[in-house]
């Protein structure tokens, strides 16, 4: 199965539990059942405007962007239900890590400390990359983030 519900790496989703999995996979399995169900409301709707013989019309533009915005609206509650979940689920009462770890802020808030905490304290970009690397306490608490953050250190080590 792909998934493309979020966009964690390899190494996040190795971190997860069992239940965390789980949680993503079905979460995947639903947004799938929206594309197969707006993939045939598409086809119904452009059928029944090609036999009422109104398909150019103007009408086809406008429902497929109707269907489209519900479809995008149903999408990001379900990725917002598990990315909640996961963030949630992950939370640990005592956390040491070297940059402040506050599950109340925002997830742009979150990336940005973790991000001037590494550019700060690490002026060589390999050492920073391979630090960030080996943080075990990052993917958990940037989610969807940490990825990006990843790709940026790694461009900064080359």
């Amino acid at each position: 199965m792909v998934i493309d519900i979020i966009s964690y790496n390899e190494q996040q989703y190795m971190r997860m539990t069992d239940a965390q999995l789980l949680e993503v996979q079905s979460a995947q399995r639903k947004k799938n059942r929206l594309s197969a169900a707006l993939a045939e409301d598409l086809e119904r709707e452009k059928l029944r405007l090609v036999e009422n013989g109104t398909f150019l019309s103007g009408m086809w533009p406008l429902i497929q962007e109707r269907l489209q915005k519900v479809y995008d609206q149903e999408v990001e509650a379900i990725r917002d239900q598990l990315l909640f979940y996961l963030t949630y689920s992950t939370t640990e009462e005592t956390i040491d890590a070297p940059y402040d770890v506050d599950y109340s802020l925002s997830m742009e808030e979150r990336m940005y400390i973790v991000k001037d905490y590494y550019l700060t304290k690490y002026s060589d970009g390999k050492e920073r990359f391979e630090t960030y690397k080996k943080d075990e306490i990052a993917p958990n608490y940037l989610g969807e983030y940490y990825a990006p953050l990843y790709d940026y250190f790694l461009e900064l080590s080359k």
